[in-house]
C-alpha cells in the first residue's frame, strides 16, 4: 500500500493542480500535457493519482526516494567541478512513460543501429569499403586517436566490436525520437536506471498496477549471457568478473550493483 498522505495542522498544502495553475508549454516536446494541460493519454493515470496529492505529500515522496538513494550510495562525480565532490543521482518522481508501441520501434531501430555500429568497425578495420568508397572520408578515421591501427586485420568473436551499448536518445519537438550520441567505448548508467525502478515501485506502487510495466529485473543475466557468447568457442564455462577501481572510486557502485545482479565476482 501507498502510505497515508501527512496530515497538516496550519494552513492548507498546495495541490498539485494548484501547481500547475501558470504552467507554460514552449517549444520543446511535453511528456505529460498537450495544449491547454490536458493531459495525454498514457499519462492520464498518474496524472489523476497526483491530483489526490498535496505538494508537501510529493515533497515527502522526493526526500524518501533521496534518502533510499544516498543509503545505497547511489552517487556521481560531478566530473570539472573544482569541488569534485560526490553528489546523490538526481532522481525525479514523476515517471517518463513510453508506450508498447513507441518502445517497439525504439527496440528495432536500436538494433538496427548497433548491428550497422559493428559492421562499420568491422569494415574499417578489415576491408575498409566505406572509406574507399568516399562514403566515410579516410581522414576522419585515421586521424582519430581512438583508432587503433594494431586492430587492423584482427579477428574478434562473431565480428562483434561492440557489445554493450549505452545509447542517449532525445524527443525532438514532434516528439519523435533521435540518438543524440552512441557511447560505445565505457557504456554506463544502467545501474542507476535498474535502482530507479526499484526505488519507483516503493514511492509509488499503486501506479505499477495501474501500468503493465515491463520488468527490468532481468538485466544482470543477459548481460552474463552476452558476455559468455562472445567468449572463446573451446571455454563451455567461461569464468567472468568485474573489474573495478575501488571503493573510493565514483564506478564502485555500478560494478558492485552489477556483479550483484550477475551473481560474479
Amino acid at each position: 500500500m501507498e502510505s497515508p498522505e501527512p496530515s497538516n495542522t496550519g494552513a492548507a498544502p498546495h495541490t498539485y493542480q494548484e501547481l500547475l495553475s501558470d504552467y507554460q508549454l514552449d517549444a520543446s516536446f511535453d511528456e505529460m500535457f498537450r495544449a491547454e494541460a490536458e493531459p495525454r493519454a498514457p499519462y492520464r493515470a498518474l496524472y489523476e493519482r497526483l491530483l489526490r496529492l498535496s505538494a508537501d505529500a510529493l515533497r515527502n515522496r522526493q526526500r524518501a526516494a533521496d534518502l533510499a538513494f544516498l543509503n545505497q550510495g547511489i552517487t556521481f562525480t560531478v566530473y570539472g567541478d573544482d569541488e569534485g565532490t560526490e553528489r546523490i543521482f538526481p532522481y525525479d518522481l514523476l515517471p517518463r512513460i513510453v508506450t508498447s508501441d513507441e518502445w517497439a520501434r525504439i527496440e528495432r531501430g536500436l538494433a538496427q543501429r548497433i548491428r550497422a555500429l559493428n559492421l562499420f568497425l568491422k569494415d574499417i578495420y578489415h576491408e575498409g569499403r566505406i572509406l574507399a568508397e568516399g562514403v566515410v572520408p579516410p581522414s576522419l578515421v585515421y586521424s582519430c586517436k581512438h583508432y587503433r591501427r594494431e586492430m587492423r586485420g584482427l579477428h574478434v568473436p562473431r565480428d562483434i566490436y561492440v557489445s554493450v551499448v549505452g545509447t542517449d536518445l532525445i524527443r525532438l519537438a514532434d516528439g519523435t525520437f533521435a540518438v543524440l550520441e552512441d557511447n560505445l567505448r565505457v557504456p554506463s548508467g544502467v545501474s542507476y536506471m535498474l535502482a530507479n525502478r526499484q526505488v519507483m515501485k516503493r514511492v509509488f506502487p499503486h501506479l505499477f498496477s495501474s501500468y503493465g510495466v515491463r520488468p527490468i529485473d532481468h538485466y544482470g543475466q543477459l548481460l552474463l549471457a552476452t558476455l559468455r557468447a562472445l567468449a572463446p568457442a573451446d571455454k563451455q564455462d567461461p569464468t567472468i568478473v568485474l573489474l573495478t577501481p575501488g571503493v573510493y572510486n565514483s564506478a564502485y557502485f555500478e560494478h558492485a550493483f552489477l556483479a550483484r545482479q550477475m551473481g560474479i565476482e
